[in-house]
């Protein structure tokens, strides 16, 4: 079974909400590394593997660069006399061509030709890591934007098993993590792994004994050092994930609460905590670096030491010659090696850091990948963006042949964790033009069956359709022809004129629908009287407004497009008697030509509705006009009594 797999439903899925960074087990190396690769699509894949076998190919200059340092010592030494150049060296000479040259002409030749290969292995390889790199961070973005449009599109309770810091942390700082960090540093490994390899058969050729003890003594030190640097490393990187997203979740709370937290004496609580977490964060961040630093001084010490040893060892029990070639080549070896040692150590340490940062994005990843498997459903497309005319157009000219039509046949929805359901089996038939209201006590189930009429929730069982097809269909072919009102309404710091087009580019919004919206929505004599007109900046979440003023905002983005079918969910609630009556007119104006479907506490405003459908505990315990449904439930003849109605 999955680990967490519900045993009632094979779900891994089932018994979560979103999962914390706690949560999770570190990935290993090549574990994470085919997470992340999982993550890009097959064409990106391909480029990148083949970008990581050039850059690995590279290596191959490396070790012609240590085979010319070792020629030029053996040509340097011959020319003392003491000793002259080993045949096969010579044979190759000759065979180039060279063997004429006197050995201060060969000695400046072959030097700058190491130079030259070595200095082009170098700039080559820094060439391809910018453009590995470069070609990571694109496809960090276009993973991020793809896992955002599949998370979005998701049903709300998908949606909410994740904290808004959670969700923002996985399609943000994890995705990088998973594909910069993680796959980055696998072609570092790669590309070092394989330096090693074709260095390290070359020595074991030129003196097998040699190699062996430089090879046992690195390899003790790495490996005593990766044990220790490792764990510490993954600590930190674990700290670092925590206070990040708890760093989102105090900010956030803070500013949400901040009437109440000031009220209640309470801010400085918040402050201490947020101290706190950015506390741990700095010294784990501290720490990284410092974690990183640590090989270079300890191989760089271990290099000299081993490179003196072997000089003195070498000049006392052989020839000049001999000794000087030796120490040449295992020191131009150790030049290039200790150098790739590190950034291999790093490399590693990133892949294992990267794991732990990254676990929210790969978490998030399968649950998308669960559900298109559960649903048989491919990945969404990326959709085409309208012009600017386009979207103006569209407006101008309505919604083709869009009819709001809304039938809901046996709908039923259990929360999640939920004994339950929330709603069930909900009949409802509404023809173009009426107006419906869905009254009941608090948890009646009547925001859930909005939701479900708006496909913003999938019921468990039963159908929805609305123009004759599912809501969320209806929505993408018939943009506009569906507008919503919710309780609270989210706005986005900027003017009056980005609210009510929310989400439309500047030149796309029509000024005069923006006017027309804002009228219904009894706020234009406001905007006009007393601030700038369509350009009034309102503040993050509209605080330069009063409640009901940012309720009518919200009111008039509903009526922006001009939509044929409009849910209001509580939408007059945080509005004084007279704007209410006046929004109730606004909607008896449109009677006939707009359906409305209308959730509602304050009796008022649904008192000439067509239909009035009445829940209890999800089901619908009685319908019909407002007289007809005062007639049969006594709880709503009482409330409406206490009403004066």
């Amino acid at each position: 079974m999955v680990d967490g797999e519900s045993p009632a439903t094979g779900d891994p899925f089932a018994d979560r909400g979103g999962k914390s960074v706690q949560d999770f087990s570190p990935e290993g190396v090549l574990p994470a590394v085919r997470r992340s690769l999982a993550l890009l699509l097959p064409r990106r894949r391909r480029l990148f593997v083949l970008a990581a076998v050039v850059q690995v190919s590279l290596g191959l200059l490396d070790l012609l660069g240590i085979v010319l340092v070792g020629v030029l010592a053996t040509v340097a030494v011959s020319g003392t006399g003491l000793a002259s150049i080993p045949v096969p060296v010579q044979s190759i000479l000759d065979l180039l061509g060279l063997g004429g040259l006197t050995v201060s002409q060969l000695s400046v030749l072959v030097a700058g030709a190491a130079v030259v290969v070595l200095v082009a292995k170098t700039g080559l390889s820094a060439l391809m890591s910018r453009r590995i790199f470069r070609f990571l961070a694109n496809r960090q973005a276009e993973v991020s934007a793809r896992l955002a449009r599949e998370f979005l599109s998701r049903p709300l309770l998908d949606v909410q098993r994740w904290t808004t810091s959670e969700a923002v942390y996985a399609l943000g700082s994890g995705v990088g993590a998973a594909v910069v960090v993680v796959l980055g540093s696998a072609v570092t490994i790669a590309a070092e792994l394989f330096l090693f390899l074709i260095v390290g058969i070359s020595l074991l050729y030129y003196d097998l004994i040699l190699t062996l003890v430089a090879l046992v003594l690195f390899a003790v030190i790495i490996l005593s050092m990766n044990r220790f640097l490792t764990r510490w490393g993954a600590r930190n990187a674990q700290i670092m994930t925590d206070s990040s997203i708890q760093t989102l979740s105090a900010v956030s709370e803070a500013l949400e609460t901040y009437r109440e937290a000031t009220v209640l004496h309470r801010r400085d609580l918040y402050v201490s905590r947020y101290e706190a977490l950015i506390g741990r964060y700095a010294v784990a961040t501290a720490n990284q670096s410092y974690i990183m630093e640590i090989p270079k001084y300890v191989l760089e010490a271990t290099l000299y030491l081993a490179v003196l040893v072997l000089a003195v060892v070498q000049f006392l029990t052989k020839d000049l010659g001999a000794a000087a070639s030796t120490v040449a080549v295992f020191l131009a070896a150790g030049s290039r090696v200790v150098p790739a040692l590190l950034r291999l150590q790093g490399a590693y340490i990133g892949i294992r850091n990267g794991s732990v940062t990254a676990l929210p994005t790969y978490y998030l990843a399968d649950f998308l990948a669960h559900r298109r498997k559960q649903e048989g459903r491919k990945m969404p497309d990326r959709t085409t963006v309208e012009s600017a005319s386009a979207i103006r157009e569209r407006i101008a000219r309505g919604h083709g042949d869009f009819s709001p039509t809304v039938e809901v046949r046996g709908a039923s929805v259990t929360y999640l964790g939920a004994s339950l359901p929330a709603l069930e089996d909900a009949d409802l038939d509404v023809a173009p033009g009426t107006s419906v209201a869905l009254v009941g006590s608090t948890g009646a189930g009547k925001s859930t069956l909005t939701d479900v009429i708006l496909g913003v929730l999938e019921p468990d069982t039963g159908s929805v359709t609305i123009s004759g097809v599912a809501p969320r269909e209806a929505i993408s072919r018939w943009p506009g022809a569906i507008s919503y009102v919710p309780q609270q309404v989210a706005l986005v710091f900027g003017t009056v004129r980005d609210n009510v087009a929310l989400g439309l580019p500047p030149e796309a919004v029509d000024d005069a629908l923006v006017w027309e919206a804002l009228e219904r929505a009894r706020i234009a004599d406001f905007l006009r009287d007393s601030r700038e007109g369509l350009d009034t900046l309102i503040g993050e979440r509209g605080v330069r407004l009063s409640g009901g003023q940012r309720q009518r905002l919200g009111i008039a983005r509903a009526l922006y497009t001009r939509p044929l079918l409009l849910v209001l969910d509580e939408a007059t609630s945080a509005l004084d008697a007279e704007t209410e009556q006046a929004i109730v007119n606004t909607l008896n104006d449109l009677e006939g030509e707009v359906t409305t479907i209308t959730v509602a506490h304050r009796l008022a405003t649904v008192r000439r509705a067509d239909q009035l459908l009445y829940l209890r505990h999800g089901q619908i315990e009685c319908r019909g006009t407002f007289e007809e449904v005062r007639a049969q439930v006594p709880d709503f003849d009482r409330q409406a009594s206490l009403l004066g109605l």
